[in-house]
This record gives C-alpha cells, sequence and structure tokens, in this order.
C-alpha cells in the first residue's frame, strides 16, 4: 500500500493508520469483520518529518512505527548535477509521454538547449519534477520556459494588494488568495508553498486556482 504525502495526514487519520500498523489489521468501511494486514506500506513526503514532530503536527509514535527504512530521492536539481545524461533522458522521457515517439528527440533536444543555455545547472527547480514537466510543455506551446510568468509585473501586483490590505479593502478569502499567489509564483509548487505558509496541499490550490 502506497501512502503519498504522508506528512499531510490530518492527526486523527495518523491514530488510526497507526493502530493499523500495530495490529497488522483492519475493517473495511461499513463492516465489523476484521482482516488481517498481509501487505507492506511504503510512506511519501516532501516534508521535513523531524521539523513537524517538533512542531506537534506529526505524531512521533506514528512516525517511529512507520519508518522501518528512509530512503532520500535527492531533488532535482541534484539529480541533474551528478548524472550527466539525467537532464535529457528525462526529457526524452516526459517528451515521449507528451508528444509521442516520433516527435520525442525533437522536443527533448530543444529542452536540454533551453535549460542548458537560458537556466543553467544553479536553477533550483523548486517545483521539482512537476515542474520540470510544465516546463517540457511550455517549449513545447511556446517555445521557451520561463519559471516566472512570462510578462508579469509581480512588483506592482504586490503593491496593489498589499496597499488594499493597509486600507482594510481585502477580506481574509481575497488575502489568503493573494498571499497563496505570491509565494507559490516563487516556488511554483503547491506542496512546497502549504509548507512555507502551513497550509494542507489542497487549501493552497484552492486559492492559487481561484477564479480573480
Amino acid at each position: 500500500v502506497f501512502l503519498d504525502e504522508i506528512g499531510e495526514v490530518d492527526h486523527s487519520i495518523q491514530v488510526k493508520l497507526l493502530r493499523v500498523l500495530e495490529a497488522r489489521e483492519f475493517q473495511r468501511l461499513g463492516e465489523s469483520e476484521t482482516h488481517p494486514l498481509l501487505g507492506r506500506i511504503v510512506a511519501a513526503t516532501n516534508r521535513d518529518l523531524d521539523q513537524a514532530m517538533r512542531a506537534g503536527e506529526f505524531r512521533r509514535d506514528f512516525y517511529f512505527r512507520l519508518c522501518g527504512d528512509v530512503i532520500r530521492m535527492p531533488s532535482l536539481q541534484e539529480r541533474f548535477a551528478d548524472r550527466a545524461d539525467e537532464l535529457p533522458m528525462l526529457a526524452r522521457f516526459l517528451a515521449r509521454r507528451i508528444v509521442g515517439e516520433d516527435e520525442a528527440d525533437m522536443l527533448a533536444g530543444e529542452v536540454v538547449n533551453w535549460v542548458t543555455n537560458e537556466l543553467g545547472s544553479t536553477y533550483p527547480w523548486p517545483g521539482n519534477v512537476r515542474e520540470f514537466e510544465q516546463c517540457v510543455r511550455n517549449i513545447l506551446i511556446r517555445g521557451a520556459y520561463h519559471p516566472f510568468e512570462e510578462g508579469a509585473k509581480s512588483g506592482d501586483e504586490d503593491s496593489a494588494w498589499l496597499q488594499q490590505v493597509k486600507d482594510g479593502q481585502l477580506t481574509v478569502e481575497r488575502l489568503l488568495e493573494a498571499y497563496c499567489r505570491r509565494v507559490y509564483q516563487n516556488c511554483r509548487s503547491y506542496e512546497e508553498t502549504g509548507r512555507q505558509l502551513g497550509l494542507d496541499r489542497r487549501t493552497v490550490k484552492k486559492y492559487v486556482d481561484a477564479k480573480v
């Protein structure tokens, strides 16, 4: 059983999962019959669980019951730095999925050239693989990828909503929308935005994608 985004799980669900891991048995929803848990649990998160435990957001007993072993996946920037073939290999993999086998090599070549010449090896890829896929799609559509919105005047936008805050003209909902979008513009990741703001991914997505 693969549990993705385990760091975002609510405390009440952590307790239930802890019981399953300890007893190695469970009940299906709406049933009273107990079934043995015969499989293995694999969980993933991009959060710092040590920090989450110190902040009281993640149960220590659940953590130690869950992590029989820990595998740290390197960031995209680390992967590109460690292996010279990682960039073209991932570019071709995504290009093949997006445009098909016939056009994959051409698109992958354009992506590699753009990333190498325009972004360079020091670009941190805050959105990780999801951002790289966005990069591939942008290069397919417009022939370029810019980490920040092309032509966006973030300074003007910031001044506008910050002035509205000073004048008391924003509701809490509109304030959250503006702030979430501003942080998301920097990191280009719902998960990372949520981590910085102390919100879950679904809440961040709701505010970032809300229609203005």
